[in-house]
Formats: structure tokens, sequence, C-alpha cells
């Protein structure tokens, strides 16, 4: 008795991953369910269904919209492939910050993560303004220029940096690209202290940029969000006011992904002998 009972209570463990899977499954076809339509897609009884997804958005492997009660994708999953290029929930997680930002800014916002040594743009939105900064979902940044790449940079370990300084990758672009290791060094070791980067014409002439690291759950940065606009709409006396906002975007959406900022964390030296 008391081992059928044992060999029933493991038998109902598996089939509730089995479940879990073909929810999450669903996914593929959609982005977002709701219960009922969802217990109708894989053919569970609604309070299965229910009780799966409660579970499954309370560790963060989905969440829950509170207006709609719909379920998609959450954090969790996002951080399984953080460096895709084209992670829906990663992407659908960020787009209401973009949104917020680029309303607030006027300007062209962008989502960059890490791919290999090189940015990668997986989201953006638009300057209305007829005059803009543009960039496009899949365009590719150095790491060495550009605050959206340069912002991943600083974040990343000491190992990575000294290896993309030795392969001799410091492009430049304009005069204003930072090529020499020691300049980039001290510039990483700024933004680290500042929380942000900053970039004038480094890429593109008559262009500024401002951004700010997407921490995850482990504190560790793979995304950038940043405000790019023509040099003219962004000068010296505004950089404050777009400063504030993509750093206070982009801890939104770091809190969102999980990640909880430990106070009085001192920046670590990037090369401290070398600067």
């Amino acid at each position: 008795m008391a081992k059928g009972s044992a060999s029933n209570k493991n038998y109902a463990k598996i089939q509730s991953v089995a479940r879990a899977t073909e929810i999450l499954k669903a996914f593929i076809s959609a982005d977002s369910w709701g219960p009922t339509e969802l217990a109708q897609q894989v053919g569970l009884h609604k309070s299965v269904v229910h009780r799966l997804l409660v579970t499954l958005a309370g560790s963060g492997v989905l969440t829950r919209n509170a207006e709609s009660g719909q379920y998609s994708l959450g954090p969790v999953i996002a951080q399984l492939q953080p460096r895709g290029g084209f992670n829906g929930a990663l992407k659908q997680m960020a787009r209401p910050y973009l949104q917020r930002l680029a309303a607030a800014s006027g300007e062209t916002v962008s989502l960059c993560v890490r791919e290999e040594s090189q940015g990668l743009c997986i989201d953006y939105v638009d300057s209305p303004q007829s005059m803009r900064f543009t960039v496009s979902t899949g365009q590719t940044f150095p790491l060495n220029a550009g605050c959206v790449g340069k912002v991943i940079l600083a974040y990343q370990s000491e190992d990575f940096i000294e290896e993309l300084i030795a392969r001799k990758a410091l492009k430049r672009y304009t005069p204003n690209t930072i090529t020499d290791p020691k300049k980039l060094r001290a510039e990483l070791l700024r933004i680290r202290k500042l929380g942000y980067a900053f970039s004038d014409s480094e890429i593109t002439p008559g262009s500024r940029s401002v951004g700010a690291p997407i921490h995850g759950p482990d504190g560790a940065v793979f995304a950038s969000l940043a405000i790019s606009a023509p040099s003219f709409r962004m000068p010296d006396n505004e950089l404050d006011r777009f400063t504030d906002m993509v750093r206070g975007e982009a801890a939104g959406l770091s809190r969102e992904l999980g990640y909880v900022r430990e106070r009085g964390k001192k920046v670590k030296k990037i090369a401290k002998e070398k600067v």
C-alpha cells in the first residue's frame, strides 16, 4: 500500500512536468494565452492548467498581465538565452520600457545584447522626428565604440576585455572612436563607476547617445538600453535629463528580470596597473 502510494506520487510529479512542458510548448504558436484558451489548446482541464500557470508564473518562467489575465513567457525564459538576438521573451518584456523611454525623450531608443564580441540590436523604437538617428533589428555594433557597446563591455570580465584588446579588435570609425587600450580601460572604469555610458560621434558623425546596463538575476550585464539622437538635440545641458531617463528604465527592466542591486558594492578595477 505504502509502496504503491509512493509510486503514484512519483508518477504524479513526472506527469506535472510533462503537462508543464506542453503548456510551455504552446507559446511557440502564440505570444500569450488565457487559462481557458490554453486548456483547450493543450487538452487539459482548466483547473489543472490554472494551477500550472500560477506555479510557473510564481517561479518567473511565465508572467501574468494583471489587466488582461493573459500569461506570457517570463524573465527566467528571457535569461536562458539572452544573446539569441530574436529572443521573444526578452523583447516582449522590454517593449514597454522602450516605448516609455521613446515617448519621454522623443528620440530613437534601442535594446541591444552582447553577441560574442559585438553588440546586436534586438529591438528599437524610432524617433517620430524627421531628422533622427536610425537603427534596425539585427544591426551589429562594436563593443569599444558608442555607448551601446561600451556599456556592455564595461561589465564583462577582465579576461574578456583583455582578450578583445589583444586581438586588436579596436576598430576606428571616426576621430572620436576610442582605440587606445589605456584610454578604453579608463573609459570602462568610468562607466562602471557612473552606471551609464555616453558617446559623442564615436561611430556616426553628428550623433550622440546615452546608455545604461541591463542586469540579469545574477547581476551579470548582458544587454544595454540606449537613447540616440542628432548632436544638436542632445546638448551638454540636456545630458543629465537623458541620462536619468535611460538609467531609470534600465533599472526597472533589470528589476523585472530579477536583479537586486547590492548596496555599497564597490566598483571592481579594470586592469588597474594598466590604466
